[in-house]
């Protein structure tokens, strides 16, 4: 289970909000590499690839939870619904 100081981080209120709460995905910093003519490049401006993440509802021993996934999480829970459950252990 992905616990932060001793609470579970799909419950902890301090996480960030742009994370998938099962894999810990977050967002993917480089370089924006425009070229001009031939393969001379002209600058480079940093960007940020943003997970894309979804809300979803699932019920946990007896609980409703809203958990934020990423779509591979989602993917995955669709063909294992155990998954969202391991991720709490």
């Amino acid at each position: 289970m992905l616990v932060d100081r001793g609470v579970p981080l799909c419950f902890n209120p301090n996480v960030m909000a742009r994370i998938c709460q099962i894999c810990q995905k977050t967002a993917k910093k480089g370089n924006s590499v425009p070229r001009g003519i031939g393969k001379r490049v002209t600058r480079r401006t940093i960007r940020r690839q943003q997970p894309n993440l979804r809300n979803k509802r699932f019920e946990v021993d007896g609980k409703r939870v809203k958990l934020t996934l990423c779509a591979s999480c989602l993917k995955r829970t669709k063909k294992d619904p155990e998954y969202v459950r391991k991720a709490f252990e």
